[in-house]
């Protein structure tokens, strides 16, 4: 049963990690939609999966947002509680700092049982959504995969551009289309009112059908050329030599990434779990940082804490880089950084120990 000082610091923290999500989701999607409006306008990415990818990049990076939006909204909350004299008050009448950490610790079960669920559950699956998606975008020759209209759109190398007014609602016909399709010193210049692409089942080649058009073919800046009316006009695209598939690490399962002799594999694991350590250790942190006196302003000690969440995410960044290349040995992986700065955590807890203020006293001597 939670006492009404529980209650109270529990509502206290959790009203600041609520304002501090909204505020970095808010960054996050304004970041994440320009960049996938860049995608969208050079072609890479289908507009109609715009909104679809947007929310699952979000899902994707709510288990990294938690834990320092957990931290900050500790270090403000009790940092506020300092200013306002309300943790004099509660020292006055018996409750210490153990009590208030006791406090910050119920507060950090719900959150590490919501990062944990988020890291290994929720950010695999939309991660790999997310590639279902774009792999199913890249195969469907149908469906006009990366084309857009108002624009150049560019294929084999620059031998083959064309230009759409507009694509109809299904995706599957192009309206008013200007191509520039150059074989060698040959050039064409061809107008259609109508195409689309098609895939051949046997060859697997890709073609752009034109419909109801006339084809200008000669040299430029030359007299001597021809123009030809068609029906249909197919031209054949020259696909690009495909990347090797990368293997999808970030939405394997976790059963898969445990149980597998890969490093790159159990790198992964290891960062989804440290997604979880990481909470346990900012709960440590956040008490003795969120330390402030009436007279240090609104901020407290946030511009310190800022530096010392950055150092560790810097940290756990160099671990993944060093065990995924094998130059830290896999036993110690990335569990030194979370156990390094838990330690740095219990030293800035010493002040508050018994046996240093006992030391202390000792080391400066009776009071004359």
């Amino acid at each position: 049963m939670l006492s009404i000082l529980d209650r109270y610091i529990l509502y206290e923290i959790f009203k600041s990690l609520l304002a501090i999500i909204v505020v970095l989701l808010l960054i996050f999607m304004g970041t994440t939609f320009i960049k996938l409006l860049q995608q969208v306008s050079v072609g890479d990415l289908n507009a109609t999966l715009l909104f679809q990818m947007l929310g699952l990049e979000m899902f994707r990076f709510l288990a990294r947002l938690v834990p320092p939006a957990f931290f900050f909204a500790v270090l403000y909350a009790v940092g506020r509680m300092y200013r306002d004299s309300e943790i004099t008050a509660m020292e006055a009448c018996g409750i210490g700092g153990s009590r208030l950490f006791r406090a910050i610790l119920v507060a950090t079960l719900p959150v590490i049982l919501l990062v944990a669920w988020l890291a290994m559950g929720v950010a695999p699956w939309s991660a790999r959504i997310i590639d279902q998606l774009i792999s199913d975008q890249h195969g469907q020759a149908s469906e006009l995969a990366g084309v857009s209209a108002g624009r150049f759109n560019e294929y084999s190398q620059g031998d083959l551009i064309f230009y759409i007014e507009s694509i109809d609602g299904d995706a599957r016909r192009m309206r008013n289309l200007f191509v520039q399709h150059r074989k060698g010193a040959d050039l064409s210049l061809i107008t259609a009112e109508t195409g689309y692409q098609k895939l051949d089942e046997l060859s697997g080649d890709r073609f752009l059908v034109l419909e109801q058009g006339y084809r200008y073919q000669g040299v430029p800046g030359s007299a001597d050329y021809r123009v030809s009316k068609f029906a249909v006009y197919a031209l054949r695209i020259k696909e690009a030599t495909p990347a090797p598939a990368k293997r999808p690490w970030k939405g394997l399962p976790n059963r898969q990434l445990l149980t597998s002799d890969n490093i790159r594999d159990k790198t992964e694991f290891q960062v989804r779990l440290s997604q979880v350590l990481a909470l346990l250790v900012v709960a440590l942190l956040a008490l003795p940082l969120s330390r402030s006196t009436p007279r240090q302003g609104p901020f407290g000690r946030l511009v310190l804490a800022f530096v010392i969440y950055t150092l560790y995410l810097s940290m756990q960044g160099a671990s993944e880089k060093w065990m995924a290349v094998g130059a830290t040995p896999t036993w110690l992986g990335m569990w030194w950084v979370h156990l390094a700065m838990a330690g740095f955590a219990l030293l800035l807890f010493l002040p508050d120990t018994l046996l240093y203020k006992r030391w202390r006293r000792h080391w400066r001597g009776p009071v004359t």
